[in-house]
């Protein structure tokens, strides 16, 4: 889904998040990943506490980590690392943003940490 920068406060590309990468020296703030860097991914059918299979995406710093922890017949993927900045409180409208707000996320941190809450808007959405 393509960001709406519209809704973000004035100064978003060109000052703040130049802000929360430095702070967070390149780095993802949850996994340590380095922005640009390559991660191996692989996706793993794993059992949730209902029983229920469900995909799982795990990155691993190399390719050789991947390979040794799955089957071989798990596909490992590389994946460029792309940090991007999360609202920690899923509220990109508020223009009063502040540093301790916001935190350096690769792709997959950022997108599980967001998942709940972009669950909860598409539940609110359709209902």
């Amino acid at each position: 889904m393509p960001i709406d920068y519209s809704r973000y406060p004035p100064g978003w590309k060109k000052e703040i998040v130049p802000a929360v990468l430095k702070r967070a020296n390149n780095k993802c703030e949850c996994c340590g990943l380095e922005n640009g860097s390559t991660a191996y991914s692989i996706k793993l059918d794993v059992k949730d506490d209902n029983g229920r299979y469900k995909k799982r995406t795990i990155w691993f710093r190399s390719k050789e980590d991947a390979e040794r922890e799955c089957d071989p017949y798990y596909e490992v993927k590389p994946v460029k690392v792309v940090l991007t900045v999360a609202h920690l409180d899923h509220d990109e409208t508020n223009w009063d943003v502040s540093l301790d707000r916001l935190k350096a996320m690769c792709q997959l941190c950022h997108l599980r940490y967001d998942s709940k809450e972009k669950f909860r808007r598409y539940a609110t959405k359709y209902q």
